[in-house]
Order: structure tokens, then C-alpha cells, then sequence
């Protein structure tokens, strides 16, 4: 007996699918029979990972896409309607962040990473919302462990990221009755190149890893597992969640 999830009928979006978590989470999308449309501020990282995908024998398009400026996001999703179909799996995974002591953290620093990590996120969902509707769709946020249990040196991202979780909650509530379902995954410190720096000033992974319980930190892989199972009909009962998948480091 085998188990197989089949994504063949949709559509997904990834944001921040360039790279690190993102192109993980693409990447894995478009294993499971997915058209997916990897959004990026890079156009060419973009395009770069949908290769890879085309080059597997999959479907997938990069577009350069600013989640900051709505209008850069309608256009974006204009061309992922004309090119692949209406959206059906939206995962909002971009975001942007400082690593400074809140009292060093500027008033530039913090509208940055409010307009991208929050209000990004919310500008994306509000422009593919129409198509979820259609589709009945599923949404998945990426937020962060630091948007429930703080982080020392990331204040305002670990609000903003709490903010994107109460966002979901309200939404999911709106819309359920409507079929879509929409869900957070809230990573633990996962290896990528853009959390190379927070890494480093902690005092190493290795250090870090001892005090999650499962005993290292996590991989893309490890968070994008967590969202195909979220978007796929194994979770269909799901909706207004978040699941922390942080090796044990948080259990709430």
C-alpha cells in the first residue's frame, strides 16, 4: 500500500522562491505534479529554479515580483494567470529582516521589514484571493518560532511574522465556509544562506542545535515536507493552524 499526493490540477505561487526555503518549497510542489509560478525580487533566481523544474520535466515560470508594491504583485499574478491558470496554492514565503538590537533597529529598518514580511504578504493574498475563491484554494504562510516565542536581535521581524500568523487566522475564518483553508508553518532556525548571519552571532550551529531537542536545525527540505502536506488533500480538515516545525525547539 502506497500513498501518493498528486498536485497535477494546481497552480502554485511560492514568493521568495528563488531561493534557501522557497525554492525547496517549489521545488517540491512541482515533484508532486504542481505548474508552479516561482515569485522572486531576483528575476533571475526566479527563473533559475523554474529551470530546474522544466529541466525535470515539470511546468514552472519565474517572475520578478516585489511584494512591497501591490501593483507589482497584480501584474505578477496577471502573468501567472495568462501562462500556467488560476492560482489554487498560494505559500507566501518571502520576507525581509535586520539583525540589530531593537534599540539599534531604525525607523528605515523597521517600515522595511513591515511592508515586505507583513504587509508583502498580505498584498499577495488579497491580489490572488479571487482565484482561491474559484479554486477553493489553500494558502500557506511561512511565519517563524520567533512570532511566538521572540528573538533576541529580530524584534520587529518576529512582530511582523506574528502579525502575518493573526492575519492567517482571520482569513481562515472568513473564508472556510467558502472551501479555501489557510495555514501557517513556523519554522525553527533552518540552514540557509539568509540565515547564515543570525547563525554565526548565536555562536554556531553547533552550538545552537543543542538546545533543540530532535538535536540539529532544520533544512528546507524539513519545512517544505510541512507544506505539501498542507496544501494537499491529507489535510483537508486543517484550516487556521499553525504548525512549528523546529525540531522540538518550540511546542506550544
Amino acid at each position: 500500500m502506497s500513498i501518493e499526493i498528486d498536485l497535477s490540477s494546481d497552480v502554485a505561487v511560492v514568493t521568495g522562491g528563488g531561493s534557501g526555503i522557497g525554492e525547496a518549497i517549489a521545488m517540491l510542489l512541482a515533484e508532486a505534479g504542481a505548474r508552479v509560478a516561482i515569485a522572486d525580487l531576483s528575476e533571475q533566481a526566479a527563473k533559475s529554479v523554474a529551470e530546474q523544474i522544466t529541466g525535470k520535466g515539470g511546468r514552472a515560470i519565474g517572475v520578478g515580483l516585489d511584494i512591497a508594491d501591490p501593483d507589482s504583485v497584480v501584474r505578477g499574478l496577471g502573468v501567472v494567470r495568462e501562462q500556467l491558470g488560476p492560482v489554487s496554492v498560494l505559500v507566501n514565503n518571502a520576507a525581509t529582516w535586520v539583525i540589530k538590537k531593537f534599540s539599534a533597529t531604525t525607523a528605515e529598518d523597521t517600515q522595511r521589514i513591515v511592508d515586505v514580511t507583513l504587509v508583502g504578504t498580505i498584498n499577495v493574498m488579497r491580489a490572488a484571493l479571487p482565484d482561491l475563491l474559484d479554486t477553493q484554494g489553500r494558502i500557506v504562510n511561512i511565519a517563524s518560532d520567533s512570532a511566538r516565542t521572540g528573538e533576541h536581535s529580530m524584534s520587529v521581524y518576529a512582530g511582523a511574522k506574528a502579525g502575518v500568523i493573526a492575519v492567517t487566522k482571520s482569513l481562515a475564518k472568513e473564508v472556510g465556509g467558502k472551501g479555501v483553508r489557510a495555514n501557517v508553518v513556523a519554522p525553527g532556525t533552518t540552514v540557509t544562506p539568509g540565515s547564515s548571519a543570525f547563525i554565526e552571532q548565536v555562536g554556531g550551529a553547533d552550538k545552537l542545535a543543542r538546545a533543540y531537542p530532535l538535536g540539529r536545525l532544520g533544512t528546507p527540505a524539513d519545512i517544505a515536507g510541512a507544506v505539501l502536506f498542507l496544501v494537499s488533500p491529507l489535510s483537508t480538515w486543517i484550516t487556521g493552524q499553525v504548525l512549528s516545525v523546529s525540531g522540538g525547539f518550540t511546542m506550544l
